[in-house]
């Protein structure tokens, strides 16, 4: 029996990112050598073309299943969002475990309602990326880069500055702290740290630094 997760090695509760995900390393894998001569060109050829037809049926019975179970929740959403009941709405999509193309265009919408420019740019590019086709991302996405290019001065908040549980181990600059210009360690915060430490030496007997 024909299984389109088995030809792209993965489960059939897989979710939509991840499958996306193994589709891109499948193909990766013959995408070069399709321009090979000989059978080792037609083979990857062929390949290629089982792989992208595995994706798409794949695809298919994601989106059957998650109509099944999950729409209702992501309609809810979207009506909390046109209400700008936003918070609820961000609680609905926490919950849902599908990432579908769907799910990242209405974190976009949330994301932009409350100012967060670029990070509504980047879910929407994730929900291109999983519905190519589809002509309301497409045009959502040219609109946010528009936007961001006429705005090149403004600067841009983020959901995940500032929150250590969201932002996934990265660090953020949040800005100026007590007046100062920048964060981090200054030339002077260094010499004077070298200074306390050649101290310390010298009263146990050693010199850190030779000339003082």
């Amino acid at each position: 029996m024909y299984n389109p997760f088995q030809i792209l090695g993965v489960s059939e509760n897989v979710t939509q990112n991840e499958l996306y995900e193994a589709y891109k390393e499948k193909r990766a894998l013959y995408s070069d050598k399709r321009f090979a001569p000989g059978e080792e060109g037609a083979e990857a050829a062929r390949k290629l073309q089982e792989i992208e037809e595995a994706y798409n049926a794949a695809n298919d019975i994601l989106r059957s299943d998650y109509d099944i179970g999950y729409r209702g929740d992501l309609g809810k959403a979207e009506e909390y969002i046109k209400d700008n009941r936003l918070d609820e709405a961000q609680a609905i999509l926490d919950s849902d475990r599908n990432r579908s193309a769907k799910w990242h265009y209405l974190q976009a919408v949330i994301f932009y309602k409350k100012g967060w420019i670029s990070d509504s740019l980047r879910q929407v590019e994730f929900a291109v990326s999983m519905e190519p086709d589809n002509q309301t991302y497409r045009e959502t996405l040219e609109n946010l880069k528009r936007k961001m290019n006429a705005n090149t001065g403004h600067k841009d908040s983020s959901f995940y500055a500032g929150d250590p549980q969201n932002n996934q181990g990265k660090t953020y600059s949040q800005g100026p702290m007590n007046g100062a210009t920048a964060r981090g360690c200054s030339a002077c915060d260094c010499c004077s740290s070298l200074i306390c430490a050649d101290c310390c030496c010298e009263c146990m007997g050693g010199d850190l630094i030779s000339c003082c």
